[in-house]
């Protein structure tokens, strides 16, 4: 379910409107701090069910894990502030809080022979406006996401959200935490502190596929700006004229520098979370989901289309400002020419 789709071409004389409009910038800021560890009791890291948020109904272990990006971040004080009026949530690495949702098994669902696996499902929130879901029936998912609304800064349309700006994988519960080469994620169980490191080890797949989204936004943008240009070397070929002035061409320039930093300065994306730059045994099972997901691919061939999309603003630039040039020329002459006239005038008078 990844975005990579462009959003439609220009025809002539649209080139200003359509490039102002197709590409917004997304910013949000990272702290510079190495960000700690913070839960709450072992008790309270798979509690309180509320029922105004998730509606309850019989579910089936799907053994299902669902990502959406439904919008450019969270405001997450607000976010943290409401759920704790309804239940204990927990926060993770200051920028990922984590609920419970129970379950009701059905006769068909499959069981587990380990006590240590747990009747819940997991409901992680990423600040950057992502959401992971580990085994939530579809019927749940949708009530969180209209539940999160007021909360999303810059939202996405949701059905764009669900068809172009999501992710889905499976997984299962075994002795080691890791990843089947059929790309089922496995989950740890067996351990004394089992509640807590299942939370960590999922906290970590949800890092590589909340990223994956997030890059799906960012390849629609893309997507989207490439095809608002892709008629500009066609018109310079057969020298047609460029409808567009240097303000309209300096503002997407400015936009594609945007999108350029989020991308590889504020995210960043290409990057290993801080959180796991002293937990080696989750930044394994970071980069194993990144690797599954072609994340870094994905990203350097991102960074290939802007780089065209620069270069051809670049020859927007150039030639709107030889043009430029050119017209101040022809005023300066034109002003000489009415002072040599002036001067044959006052001679021959």
């Amino acid at each position: 379910r990844r975005g990579m789709g462009g959003r439609g071409r220009n025809s002539d004389g649209q080139e200003e409107e359509e490039l102002g409009a197709a590409l917004v910038p997304r910013q949000r800021s990272r702290g510079k701090h190495k960000p700690q560890l913070q839960h709450q009791d072992e008790e309270n890291l798979r509690s309180n069910y509320v029922p105004s948020l998730f509606p309850s109904g019989m579910r089936t272990n799907a053994q299902s894990l669902t990502a959406y990006c439904t919008s450019e971040s969270y405001d997450f004080d607000l976010l943290l502030k409401a759920l704790q009026k309804e239940r204990n949530p927990a926060v993770y690495f200051a920028e990922v809080i984590h609920i419970a949702i129970p379950k009701t098994q059905s006769p068909a669902s499959p069981s587990t022979d380990s006590s240590n696996v747990s009747d819940e499902g997991d409901v992680f929130f990423f600040k950057d406006g992502c959401v992971v879901f580990w085994d939530v029936p579809q019927e749940d998912m949708t009530a969180v996401m209209d539940w999160l609304a007021p909360y999303e800064i810059g939202a996405y349309d949701r059905q764009e959200t669900i068809d172009e700006y999501s992710e889905i994988a499976y997984f299962r519960y075994g002795h080691q935490a890791g990843l089947m080469p059929s790309g089922e994620l496995v989950i740890s169980i067996g351990n004394q502190n089992w509640a807590r490191t299942q939370i960590l080890e999922k906290i970590a797949f949800s890092y590589g596929v909340q990223r994956s989204v997030k890059v799906s936004v960012m390849e629609g943008v893309a997507d989207s700006l490439i095809t608002s240009l892709k008629h500009i070397p066609d018109i310079l070929t057969e020298k047609r004229a460029l409808h567009m002035d240097q303000r309209s061409v300096m503002k997407v320039m400015g936009r594609l520098l945007a999108l350029r930093a989020l991308i590889n300065l504020h995210l960043p994306l290409g990057e290993t979370p801080e959180a796991y730059w002293e937990e080696p045994w989750l930044e394994e099972l970071y980069h194993k989901m990144s690797r599954e997901l072609d994340l870094t691919a994905r990203i350097r061939t991102l960074n290939r289309k802007l780089d065209y999309a620069h270069q051809v603003v670049e020859v927007l630039r150039t030639d709107i400002s030889e043009k430029h040039h050119t017209r101040l020329e022809m005023i300066i002459i034109g002003l000489i020419a009415i002072e040599v006239v002036f001067g044959f005038v006052h001679f021959f008078i």
